[in-house]
């Protein structure tokens, strides 16, 4: 496999072919153009792509996460004597009940939050910005 021709080799080429000096400089001034444009898609690709793993694993492990407090809740509730009943209706309402205000206090908390971050990226920012 050769190495592939340096620039001033390409120039050389490229003029013993015809073509004018300021001819060749444009073509490698696009030519140099074109391969910075790709490097910018290739990069957003690549962002897009750890982007949307990083958000896929995230709601993985809330999901994990949100089951784990199904269960704990679940099996929490019957110890109340409040919520203690026969019908099987009743109990499934109370669950019900029971994890929609924990829902509602849990986004409220993550709203909290967002609003103080503002948005801000935590993971690349230099801790002395915020």
């Amino acid at each position: 496999m050769s190495q592939p021709e340096s620039p001033e080799q390409s120039k050389r080429r490229l003029e013993h072919m015809g073509f004018k000096p300021d001819q060749v400089q444009e073509m490698q001034r696009l030519a140099a153009a074109m391969a910075q444009q790709q490097v910018r898609r290739t990069m957003a690709t690549a962002s897009n792509f750890v982007t949307t793993v990083v958000a896929l694993l995230t709601s993985a492990v809330g999901f994990v996460a949100a089951l784990a407090w199904n269960d704990a809740i679940s099996h929490w509730l019957p110890t109340i004597s409040l919520f203690q009943t026969n019908s099987d209706v009743m109990k499934r309402f109370y669950y019900a009940l029971v994890a929609t205000v924990f829902a509602v206090v849990v986004i409220a908390i993550l709203g909290i939050v967002n609003n103080r971050i503002k948005g801000q990226n935590l993971i690349n920012n230099n801790p002395n910005q915020m």
